[in-house]
């Protein structure tokens, strides 16, 4: 399974910043995991100071939060195998 180019997954999650979005993607044990949930919903996250800075350490290692029904999620910019956003699919079906 070879995953998405990295470009290409930050410019599909660019482009659909408030929308819904479907994530295949590997797990650090290579597992297969798929998420669905929304980008950017900063609603429950706690904007203390140590919320921040972990926020900001996952987005530096590449890592995007996704706000699903079981909470926030977060998924590696380097291990997507597909996405679906706005009926569109990239990679890997779904």
């Amino acid at each position: 399974i070879m995953p998405l180019d990295k470009t290409e997954v930050s410019n599909v999650i660019a482009d659909n910043l408030n929308g819904f979005i479907t994530v295949k993607f590997l797990t650090k044990t290579d597992e297969e995991r798929v998420y669905n949930g929304r980008m950017n919903v900063q609603k429950g996250l706690k904007g203390n100071e140590r919320g921040r800075i972990a926020a900001e350490a996952l987005r530096s290692n590449g890592y995007v939060t996704l706000k699903t029904s079981k909470g926030y999620k977060c998924f590696n910019l380097d291990k997507v195998i597909g996405m679906k956003v706005n009926g569109e699919t990239y990679g890997e079906e779904l």
